[in-house]
């Protein structure tokens, strides 16, 4: 769960269905389990998935951020 202290947003693939726009909120262990819980920048639902069900985590790129990438490669 490294992937999530990175600021940023994601894609989270969790039980089959996909959840784009998330920003990480916090990571919590209860009870020998981990959770990992992110805000839909979209809408502000708050998200709180568990992490052993999670299949996939994908890092988005963001317009700004590849306008950065753009001007700083000279």
């Amino acid at each position: 769960m490294k992937l999530f202290v990175e600021n940023g947003y994601y894609e989270v693939m969790y039980k089959n269905k996909c959840y784009p726009f998330l920003e990480f909120i916090r990571i919590d262990t209860i009870c020998e389990r981990t959770y990992v819980t992110l805000k839909n920048i979209i809408t502000g639902e708050i998200f709180t998935f568990e992490v052993e069900k999670v299949t996939r985590i994908r890092k988005k790129l963001l317009l700004r951020d590849f306008k950065l990438f753009h001007y700083n490669r000279d």
